[in-house]
């Protein structure tokens, strides 16, 4: 496997609609595949909008962004870290392929009670105008099996105590409550 060769490459079709000709009828097809390292600054604007979507959240700054965007450039080819990116590949030839969203984590060794490896999903974002056609669950499977497949015995995702629908959506993949995280402020 090369560095651009994504680990989990075959295209998967995603069907929103109870009529499973229909995206096969409109050509759309989603590849679930790791970034590449140019796309970097793609989905770092993805980033910077998913930051604008939250209650309590806000625009990165210019700096902010581009470091960032260096940052999951490298989770192209990171050994621990990963980017997985959602591209439909039927996008405008001139365009080249549209990321419609993206899922990153890592794996880390456990420290503590668990001698183990450990799974890490930091975020998940897809644009508004691609929610209902199961590419969130697509990508979240994807960063499932990618953390598996590299050894990854308990997967975590951490989520805002009072984000009902995130908290639905992950215990619908298997994913249990199972701790309280307590933050202390700075005034």
């Amino acid at each position: 496997m090369t560095l651009e060769t994504p680990w989990f490459s075959a295209p998967r079709r995603l069907r929103p609609h109870l009529d499973p000709d229909e995206d096969q009828q409109q050509g759309r097809v989603m590849e679930i595949r790791r970034i590449h390292r140019d796309e970097g600054d793609a989905v770092g604007r993805l980033w910077d909008r998913m930051c604008r979507e939250t209650e309590d959240g806000g625009p990165l700054t210019e700096r902010g962004r581009g470091d960032l965007s260096r940052m999951l450039a490298v989770s192209a080819f990171h050994r621990d870290a990963f980017c997985l990116v959602a591209v439909d590949d039927t996008a405008d030839d001139t365009a080249g392929a549209r990321i419609a969203g993206f899922v990153n984590g890592r794996t880390t060794a456990e420290d503590g009670l668990l001698p183990c490896l450990a799974g890490e999903i930091d975020s998940l974002y897809v644009v508004p105008e691609e929610r209902g056609r199961g590419i969130s669950r697509a990508l979240a499977e994807a960063a499932v099996r990618r953390l598996r497949d590299h050894g990854a015995h308990t997967i975590r995702y951490l989520s805002c105590a009072d984000a009902h629908d995130d908290h639905r959506f992950w215990q619908s993949l298997g994913f249990e409550p199972d701790m309280i995280c307590l933050s202390l402020y700075r005034d």
